[in-house]
């Protein structure tokens, strides 16, 4: 009998493990595409804005990943490669891109997979791929002699926090802008999943956690009017470094302002960090 019951109770066990197996693939699938929108390349191009700029496909496994590039005039100049947000595409960060021009540094944006123009269909195993990809396509264009940083907006953040232990050669800095301490606090401030289901969701894109695993300077900046991430989540990131690091709290700036409104003084802090890094505490 005692047997005969643990032999059910183990049945159920399994049972009830495949069940939980399968409740948190269906979160995950469905937090996952309600998460990763995309969105059509627009018509603006950096030259929009007064910059020159190169166009090109990096290949990513079987998918061709659409990028901008625009140079400074010295190639010297420091270099950064920016992971933009979902619901974006390279057109929304064309202004951005000529702003950097104008105060001496090579930028390029690349759209993940599914987005814009970019081939593939858009799941977080995909955009792992790509951040791999888009690194060393970036290091292979700008060469040598430029000091290289990368840049995490809003979903982009995880995507490189997760990914910059792969980079070869590392960068020499990090930057965080206007996102979140985790994912799976992320989906909660997206209204994707209730707070109480969070359990459900795989730990994927924890930037608290992958941040202590940094080994380059830091950048973390917040809007105290972001109205999706609260300061409260990048200070958690900020605190869990090691690294020479800095925080700024920008005011005024709506979640997406970055890239919708490009100013100076919103960039400023970015510049200063690129061409000063030293000076970072």
């Amino acid at each position: 009998m005692a047997r005969r019951w643990k032999a059910q109770l183990g049945v159920l066990l399994l049972v009830l493990a495949v069940v939980f197996a399968g409740m948190r693939r269906f979160a995950f699938m469905q937090v996952e595409r309600s998460g990763l929108i995309v969105v059509p390349d627009g018509p603006e191009t950096p030259a929009t804005f007064g910059a020159p700029f190169e166009r090109f496909s990096v290949a990513s496994g079987d998918r061709k990943l659409d990028a901008t590039l625009v140079r400074a005039a010295q190639d010297t100049a420091p270099a950064l490669l920016i992971f933009h947000g979902t619901a974006e595409a390279v057109s929304y960060w064309a202004d951005v891109q000529a702003l950097l021009y104008r105060h001496g540094v090579t930028s390029m944006v690349f759209d993940y997979s599914g987005f814009g123009r970019s081939t593939g269909r858009p799941t977080a195993a995909h955009l792992e791929e790509d951040a791999d990809s888009a690194y060393a396509d970036f290091v292979r264009r700008v060469g040598a002699r430029a000091r290289r940083y990368v840049l995490g907006y809003s979903l982009g953040t995880g995507v490189v926090f997760d990914a910059v232990r792969r980079f070869t050669p590392p960068p020499n800095g990090v930057i965080f802008v206007a996102s979140y301490s985790s994912a799976r606090e992320g989906a909660v401030a997206f209204g994707l999943i209730p707070r109480w289901a969070t359990f459900l969701l795989p730990d994927l894109w924890n930037n608290v956690r992958d941040t202590r695993n940094l080994r380059q300077p830091l950048l973390v900046m917040q809007s105290d009017s972001d109205e999706l991430f609260p300061v409260s989540m990048a200070k958690a990131v900020y605190d869990a470094a090691t690294v020479p690091k800095q925080m700024v709290v920008l005011h005024g700036f709506t979640h997406d302002a970055g890239h919708a409104r490009p100013t100076d003084d919103y960039w400023a802090p970015v510049v200063r960090f690129m061409t000063g890094a030293r000076s970072v505490e």
